[in-house]
Parts: structure tokens; C-alpha cells; sequence
């Protein structure tokens, strides 16, 4: 399936991303691109409702304007008192001036999943990394 999205998503994977938002204890961002995020959250997300968000890095501390799109109850957890928490997920579309605020985050987490990646070997110039000794009992195996 084509993905048709007007933006990339990005994974926030382990980049330390400190995401805040009034009346919710705890806020997670699932992804995010130039034109939203995707969330969850120990509160209710109302479809058509705008919410400010404070994402922080160690770099960057943005406060952006989004408006919910779509919101689901999808998990429930227990607090240290035994009640249960619902968790909300939702889509924000951000609004206002957001590209430019959030032009930075993208940037860092590019950076950030382009760090993940080995860059010890060029293929571009032959360089390969053999495996064959890390694999060496799985070729064993086939080759009998």
C-alpha cells in the first residue's frame, strides 16, 4: 500500500524527547512530522480540540499549537493506588506557524536515525562487512 502522506514520519525511537501537556501526567509521542504527531496520553483527547504541546531535547524546547484529528481509547494501566488509567492515542495536526518551530526537532531526528545506522563501511566504494563469522553456525547448518 502508497503511503500518500504530505509529510514523513519520523520515530522518536530513544531520542529523549520531554513532551508535556496541561491536565496530562504523561504524554508520549509515537511519531511526529511537519505536519503532526501521533500520541498517547493519560487523558482525553477531544477530535477538534487544539492542545499545546512542550516538546524538549537537549537542544531544542518548543511549545506548538496542534488540533486532534483522530483520538482512541486503545490501552488502560493501573496507577500505584490500583486505579485504572485510560491511555488515549491520537493524531494532532499541527496549526499556526508550526513548521518553522518544529523544522528543528525534524532535523535533530534525522540526524538522530541517520546516527543509527553503521557508518564504518561505504558500499558505494566496495566496502562490505563480513558476517560470516558472526553467522558462521547458521551457514553450518544450511551447508550440510
Amino acid at each position: 500500500m502508497e503511503d500518500k502522506r504530505k509529510y514523513k514520519r519520523h520515530k522518536i525511537n530513544d531520542l529523549e524527547i520531554n513532551v508535556k501537556m496541561a491536565l496530562a501526567d504523561e504524554v508520549i509521542i509515537n511519531n511526529l512530522s511537519m505536519g503532526g504527531a501521533s500520541l498517547k496520553a493519560d487523558r482525553r483527547l477531544n477530535i477538534g480540540k487544539e492542545y499545546l504541546l512542550q516538546l524538549e531535547t537537549k537542544e531544542i524546547d518548543i511549545r506548538i499549537k496542534g488540533v486532534v484529528v483522530w483520538s482512541l481509547l486503545t490501552e488502560s494501566k493501573a496507577d500505584h493506588k490500583g486505579n485504572i488509567i485510560p491511555i488515549f492515542t491520537a493524531g494532532l495536526k499541527f496549526i499556526d506557524d508550526s513548521q518553522e518551530k518544529i523544522k528543528g526537532l525534524i532535523d535533530l531526528l534525522e540526524e538522530h536515525e541517520k546516527s543509527q545506522y553503521r557508518t564504518d563501511v561505504d558500499p558505494q566504494l566496495g566496502e562490505f562487512v563480513n558476517l560470516s563469522e558472526e553467522f558462521k553456525e547458521v551457514f553450518e547448518l544450511f551447508a550440510n
